[in-house]
């Protein structure tokens, strides 16, 4: 269930960036997890810039263009998330969202967040993103990930298979009962010659 922010929400992100984060190398980041097989669009590459504080990352998101009709836009919650694995809380391997709690709203409309992500128990974080004042946008208590197994996170190339597939199904179909008449034009006019035919 999402809820309302309340007032303080994101709390710790108006001095930017936040003192004693030290700067986290981005450039070729999106690039080393579409190696891994996770290939984002261009849409979706909202990582602009991050940072590390002891067991905590900091990172700016922002959308290329103005979102319109979300309450947070879907790719710019997505960026936030890209943070995660700037940090060292998860294991080895990709892991994926499994479990939301706690989530709040305070704002709509937003284009740009800045974000605080910080552990939250056992393969779980704690997300609050702020616009560029530190004004809360929204909070996430807490987001449990967990990896993946098996060949799901394998690249996409050269797979034959996919989750869906087309397939064409016969169908008999009983033929209709059309009724018919024609008519004749003579130079006395219209005349019926035929009717009520199948």
């Amino acid at each position: 269930m999402l809820g309302t922010a309340v007032a303080g929400a994101g709390e710790g992100l108006a001095e930017w960036p936040p003192a004693g984060a030290e700067p986290v190398e981005t450039e070729g980041y999106y690039e080393g997890l579409a190696e891994a097989g996770f290939d984002y669009g261009p849409a979706f590459r909202g990582l602009r810039a991050a940072w590390r504080r002891g067991d905590e990352v900091f990172a700016e998101v922002a959308l290329d263009a103005a979102p319109a009709g979300f309450g947070l836009h879907p790719a710019l919650l997505d960026a936030a998330l890209h943070g995660i694995g700037l940090g060292s809380f998860l294991g080895d391997g990709a892991h994926v969202p499994f479990s939301w709690s706690g989530v709040t709203l305070a704002a709509t409309g937003a284009a740009a967040a800045r974000v605080r992500i910080s552990p939250a128990g056992a393969d779980a974080v704690r997300v609050t993103l702020a616009d560029g004042t530190g004004a809360p946008l929204a909070a996430v208590e807490s987001l449990v990930l967990r990896p993946l197994t098996g060949d799901a996170g394998a690249p996409a190339q050269g797979r034959t298979g996919g989750i869906y597939g087309l397939e064409w199904v016969p169908v008999h179909v009983a033929p209709a009962e059309v009724g018919a008449s024609w008519v004749t034009w003579g130079g006395e006019g219209a005349a019926v010659v035929g009717g009520g035919v199948e």
